[in-house]
């Protein structure tokens, strides 16, 4: 299991709430806790979206997601020479 400073080093940008598909932003007050710690029935905490994400769980699938993406993108703009 990575650590959450490392993971999101790993990453191009900060991971934070309001980027997050488990964030439960709305849009009247743009606030609300991530589905993990809703899940676990953690304490309700209220961020506005700048909170950087510290699950551990998320930043693992991101950083996964991210270094896949690069590798397709590194592999895809390489093309065979043209034939006359």
């Amino acid at each position: 299991m990575g650590n959450v400073g490392d993971l999101q080093a790993q990453l191009p940008q900060k991971h934070v709430c309001k980027d997050c598909d488990k964030w439960y932003g709305q849009e009247d007050d743009e606030y609300g806790p991530c589905m993990y710690k809703h899940f676990r029935k953690e304490k309700r905490y209220v961020t506005y979206g700048y909170h950087e994400c510290d699950e551990v769980e998320e930043l693992e699938r991101r950083v996964k997601m991210w270094k896949e993406r690069r590798s397709e993108g590194s592999t895809s703009t390489t093309s065979a020479p043209r034939s006359p």
